[in-house]
Formats: C-alpha cells, sequence, structure tokens
C-alpha cells in the first residue's frame, strides 16, 4: 500500500471538506474499470463525481487490481469519455478514485 492510499483510509471521514462541488446521481450510473494495458476490467457503479474524483460501488470484491494499480475510468458506455485514475480508500464495496493527470512536461524557454 502506498502512503498516500494509507492517509486517505485513516481519513475516509474527509468527504465533508471536499473542496470541489460533486454531481450526485439519484441513480447509479453504471460504469465500467479497466486497466491501462486492458488485461482486466471491473464492473461498478458511479455515485458521484468531480473534476478530481469520484465514489463508486464495485460490483463484488474490491480487487487487488484496484489497490495498487491505475486504470481507466470509463464514463460514457461507449468508451468515448475516460479518466485515468487511482483508488485511495475503500469501504466494503465503496471507493474512493482520484483522477491522474498526466506530468505537466517542461515548459519551453525562448532565448
Amino acid at each position: 500500500m502506498t502512503p498516500a492510499f494509507q492517509r486517505a483510509v485513516r481519513h475516509m471521514s474527509m468527504q465533508e471538506k471536499r473542496r470541489r462541488k460533486r454531481v450526485a446521481f439519484k441513480n447509479w450510473y453504471d460504469t465500467t474499470l479497466v486497466a491501462l494495458d486492458g488485461t482486466w476490467s471491473i464492473n461498478a457503479k458511479l455515485h458521484d463525481i468531480s473534476d478530481s474524483g469520484a465514489k463508486l460501488h464495485v460490483d463484488g470484491e474490491v480487487t487487488a487490481h484496484l489497490c495498487k494499480e491505475e486504470f481507466f475510468l470509463m464514463i460514457t458506455p461507449d468508451a468515448k469519455v475516460s479518466r485515468r485514475a487511482e483508488m485511495v480508500w475503500r469501504n466494503g464495496c465503496h471507493v474512493g478514485i482520484r483522477f491522474v493527470t498526466a506530468p505537466r512536461s517542461p515548459s519551453c524557454k525562448h532565448p
């Protein structure tokens, strides 16, 4: 387990301290989590989402893949909209994920 994951698990009650507005779904939204290399996928239901992360209900047991690997959250059924993510906490079959942003490339310096 990464130190960030351990901190997140200890502070699962941080939900009320979120700075970013979340969009909650009255009827959970079907979605899929897919390995970056496509070797596994897991069905899930989206509770809520923000620009920085989401809360999901994972169908079945949370696998070790989610705990140690980055993955894609397929937001639309046709996979045209997806976000790269990692799990930051879990409570039974509920998981919190953080969207991973690409590292910034060095800025060009003009002479």
